[in-house]
């Protein structure tokens, strides 16, 4: 057994022993290097938000207000302008190319311009004419009917062959020619341009029948030529009685029928 002694002596030593440092990593050893500092500009607002910051304020909001009616009105204005400048040329354009029954009659496929040739006509007979080309007479010298479809109202094609017939007009004398729709007289090649009532060909019943074809027709035949629209122009000389007769309680016999009898 031990004595009291020796376990006093074991107590001292266990006492002043060195207490054994804790177990550490390799990587623990070496700490790392301390980061550089960095030295921070102070801090000034960039050119960008500082234009922003002005463009959002009291005064630049109503510039910006105020330049958004403008806008909105001169965009506005614009379109009802462009609108009223279309309506203008297409009405005008219909006024001087089909007109109205404040300016022109019709019958059946064909139309009068009433006041054609009279010192009193309206613009828009006028420019009717002048875009034609045409210097028509007065009233009481001649009158002028234009056709440009048929008795049906199929457009006009001068590669089409017609038929024109009925009882002729109440007149002196009358003349039919084909015009394109810029008012040039057609070619006719060997055949006639025009055909009058004096070398026309009057059937067993007093009226008239007109071929219209590029190929020739026995009888009356009116030759017409190219591939395009075409418009027939019928003058009726010193007509100013049946004129009287149509307005009146007795109406006038109706003008000559166009039916389409093929097309090539």
């Amino acid at each position: 057994m031990k004595t009291r002694a020796q376990s006093t002596a074991r107590l001292r030593d266990l006492r002043s022993a060195p207490l054994p440092l804790p177990r550490t990593s390799p990587a623990a050893t070496t700490s790392p290097p301390p980061a550089p500092a960095i030295h921070l500009p102070p801090h000034h607002p960039q050119t960008p938000f500082r234009l922003f910051r002005r463009l959002d304020s009291l005064p630049m909001r109503a510039l910006r207000r105020l330049a958004a009616r403008f806008a909105g009105r001169t965009i506005a204005l614009a379109a009802y302008g462009s609108i009223a400048a279309a309506i203008g040329l297409v009405s005008a354009w219909y006024m001087t190319e089909a007109g109205t029954r404040l300016t022109v009659e019709r019958d059946g496929p064909w139309a009068r311009w009433t006041l054609a040739g009279s010192p009193d006509a309206d613009p828009y007979t006028q420019a009717h004419f002048s875009r034609a080309g045409w210097l028509p007479l007065s009233a009481a010298a001649a009158v002028y009917f234009t056709a440009s479809r048929d008795s049906t109202g199929e457009p006009l094609f001068s590669d089409c062959d017609y038929t024109v017939s009925g009882v002729a007009p109440a007149g002196r004398r009358w003349t039919l020619a084909a015009y394109d729709l810029n008012g040039g007289l057609l070619e006719a090649g060997a055949g006639a341009s025009a055909i009058a009532s004096d070398t026309a060909l009057p059937q067993p019943g007093g009226g008239f029948s007109i071929a219209l074809a590029q190929s020739a027709s026995p009888g009356n035949w009116l030759n017409t030529s190219g591939a395009a629209r075409m418009q027939l122009v019928l003058t009726v000389y010193g007509m100013k009685q049946a004129l009287a007769l149509k307005s009146s309680a007795a109406k006038a016999p109706a003008l000559f029928r166009i039916e389409r009898t093929g097309c090539r």
